[in-house]
């Protein structure tokens, strides 16, 4: 039986997800994969593969976030003040 770490892989190597796919497919809440997230991102390193991310941007006026370092899905966007964020997606390549 594979751990929460090695399905998350698993669905990030065959396909690009949001925290909110994850946390439905792996039946956690969604913070918790945030938190799963960052110590995947540390451990891929030494498997020569890494934690691609989408970033999140504004779908009020298009702000890419696109120098975020947190894993996490923004609040509002600094151009706009605007609160319609799309997620970031996440995959393993």
């Amino acid at each position: 039986m594979e751990t929460i770490r090695q399905q998350m892989v698993t669905l990030l190597s065959r396909d690009q997800q949001s925290a909110r796919d994850l946390s439905v497919a792996l039946r956690i809440r969604e913070k918790e994969v945030y938190d799963h997230l960052s110590h995947i991102r540390r451990s891929l390193v030494s498997q020569k593969t890494k934690l691609r991310v989408q970033p999140a941007h504004c779908l009020e006026c298009g702000y890419v976030f696109a120098d975020r370092a947190r894993l996490t899905k923004p609040s509002k966007c600094p151009r706009c003040k605007g609160t319609h964020i799309e997620d970031p997606r996440y995959r393993v390549l």
